[in-house]
């Protein structure tokens, strides 16, 4: 973040401190010159300081952009305005799109990366058993969400999730502990809709989740996984509730002409129980997730959500909620691992802001 963010800005704005100061000194001089006499040419002009007092175009020639601006602004205008557009937005511009390519380049789904690796747990990524973590920095400083994957049956650090939404720059994927980005999630066109009617309710309304889940290995050395749609079902959901919502995601493979009437592979259902804190004082909302086969209401997986407490960086500012899964694969051969495991990270990224800010009011 130093290289590309400060780094930039600190040589521009050093740059444009030495540009003024050199300016400002070469008026000063212009104007202490020692008068000459003023001498008359033979075609009758005069010469001398008379004529060679610094006039506008000299001056301006002299002065940094910023000065210039500032000098042909009329009295009143925004000069200040002015010097922290030069002094600042191009610098800040700069370091923009000096982050976006950071982040592209580490955060990417790179097929010809995982040429020569094979996907753990017999392609599944995950076990069968797995505990989910949320990292969270104590001094309150993240650009993006990170949530830790364990082995329930030893410990062992499999990798992490990542969520990070920067304008108008959006990913969210899982990354090994190695730093091999393994799939990736992202948002259709339209939010997956067929009609104009349908995305506002989608964007607007109901503010649901629609996306796209596609491993990145798909087609290298034979392998082949298929591109899941996880759609949101807002059929039993009150138009007006918009968050800390029971919900139900849909779960279908991928076509381009896909139907999200069909049945899906999956139904899976989101709802919260209550669960206590410091000592009966507090309450947080807990999610439980079940996973079923829409067309034997057979159980595929479980989830359930609790927290731990982070202690603050900064002394008196207290604790942070911090989240913990523990996922279970119960039914084989209805949904791969990842994509089960990826439903409960979804959840939790979804819910975890909100829950955030209304434990701090509780506060």
């Amino acid at each position: 973040l130093k290289r590309y963010l400060l780094e930039p800005f600190e040589e521009v704005a050093q740059s444009l401190a030495v540009q003024a100061d050199v300016a400002r000194e070469r008026a000063r001089m212009s104007r202490y010159q020692p008068l000459q006499a003023p001498q008359r040419t033979q075609r009758g002009q005069i010469q001398g300081n008379e004529a060679h007092e610094d006039s506008d175009e000299d001056v301006m020639r002299a002065l940094t952009p910023c000065e210039v601006l500032e000098k042909r602004c009329p009295k009143g205008c925004a000069n200040m305005a002015w010097r922290c557009c030069c002094k600042y937005g191009i610098p800040l511009v700069m370091s923009i799109g000096a982050f976006y390519l950071a982040l592209s380049r580490n955060y990417n789904c790179s097929p010809g990366a995982l040429e020569n690796l094979e996907p753990g747990y017999h392609g599944e990524l995950f076990p069968d058993h797995v505990i989910l973590k949320e990292r969270r920095s104590a001094w309150g400083f993240q650009f993006t969400t990170l949530v830790d994957v364990y082995d329930a049956s030893d410990q062992r650090h499999v990798g992490y999730f990542y969520d990070m939404n920067f304008l108008f720059w959006f990913r969210f994927g899982f990354s090994d502990a190695s730093d091999h980005i393994w799939f990736e999630a992202k948002v259709p066109w339209f939010l997956g809709a067929q009609n104009l009617s349908d995305w506002y309710w989608r964007a607007f309304v109901y503010g649901s989740q629609h996306l796209h889940l596609q491993r990145c290995d798909d087609g290298l050395s034979g392998r082949h996984a298929a591109i899941y749609n996880i759609d949101e079902n807002t059929h039993l959901r009150p138009w007006w509730c918009k968050t800390h919502c029971m919900k139900i995601l849909d779960v279908a493979p991928h076509s381009e002409n896909q139907d999200f009437t069909v049945t899906p592979l999956a139904e899976v259902n989101f709802n919260y129980t209550l669960e206590w804190y410091y000592g009966g004082f507090e309450t947080r909302q807990a999610w439980n997730m079940l996973v079923t086969d829409p067309k034997s209401d057979t159980l595929i997986a479980k989830a359930h959500q609790s927290f731990a407490l982070q202690n603050s960086a900064y002394p008196g500012l207290g604790q942070t909620y911090l989240a913990r899964w523990h996922v279970d694969m119960l039914s084989d051969n209805h949904l791969p691992n990842w994509v089960v495991v990826f439903l409960a990270v979804l959840d939790d990224v979804d819910e975890s802001e909100d829950q955030q800010e209304a434990g701090d009011d509780d506060e």
